[in-house]
């Protein structure tokens, strides 16, 4: 069970993820009230939604609480999953599954994995959630003979996880493609903002510990709360493994 604190951080992270960037909230006064709740408990809270890039105190006649939400950092050196690098962050992740299926692939999947179109896949589309807002929209595609039964466990939380705890994968290395695009009236219902608006688009493929491609994904990021980092290293450094390097290439739509 939440302790009230705990309580009152999420009433409190629920407006602002119901609300617009730079909406005011309110006072300190006015939300201890609204909130009914001590002034000490409160300032504990705002300290740590500020601390987190969540609000905005601004002191002084017109000032007071505003909502500010903070941009999630996708660091493209690293091969992890959504929930832990939104937790590194301080962010509570969740996940909700939208569909599963077992098909057919397409011709960009047959390759991406190395199969054939008398293979199938798993396929498993899922909205990310940073404290309760959604930033991103991801399906995932797997080699369904490699992972037999993937679809009955719980897909809630972190794929590579459950890859390997059941299945021994190690997820070693990504190829990873990015490019800026918009987003569909379908697919801006779903992550809560306007048609057209900009997302990031990253096409990826895992490989695991033998090398062997294991996963094929299309994740959809929100522009307006998604930040790339990237490690890039220059002829004067020592050589590193490949895997402490990245590469980032925009690529303009066509029309």
């Amino acid at each position: 069970m939440p302790t009230q604190t705990e309580e009152l951080r999420r009433r409190i992270v629920a407006e602002i993820n119901a609300g617009v960037p730079g909406t005011k909230l309110g006072s300190e006064r006015e939300l201890a009230e609204h909130y009914r709740t001590s002034r000490s408990s409160l300032r504990q809270v705002l300290a740590a939604l500020e601390e987190a890039g969540l609000i905005d105190r601004v002191i002084g006649r017109s000032g007071g609480i505003f909502i500010s939400h903070a941009q999630v950092q996708r660091n493209l050196s690293d091969v992890v999953g959504v929930p832990a690098f939104l937790a590194s962050q301080g962010y509570i992740a969740g996940t909700r599954v939208l569909s599963t299926k077992i098909g057919a692939p397409d011709a960009t999947t047959r390759q991406a994995l190395g199969i054939t179109a008398d293979d199938f896949v798993i396929e498993i589309q899922r909205v990310r959630l940073a404290d309760g807002s959604p930033i991103s929209l991801e399906l995932a595609q797997f080699p369904a003979d490699a992972f037999p039964g993937l679809l009955e466990q719980q897909l809630g939380g972190s794929l590579y996880a459950i890859l390997e705890s059941k299945y021994g994968l190690v997820a070693s290395r990504a190829d990873e493609h990015i490019e800026a695009v918009s987003a569909t009236p379908e697919e801006a219902k779903i992550l809560g903002i306007k048609p057209k608006s900009a997302l990031l688009l990253i096409t990826r493929v895992t490989y695991d510990q033998n090398d062997s491609p294991c996963e094929f994904s299309r994740d959809l990021f929100r522009g307006d709360r998604t930040r790339l980092a990237v490690t890039a290293q220059g002829r004067g450094v020592s050589a590193q493994p490949s895997g402490a390097a990245a590469s980032v290439a925009l690529q303009n739509q066509a029309g």
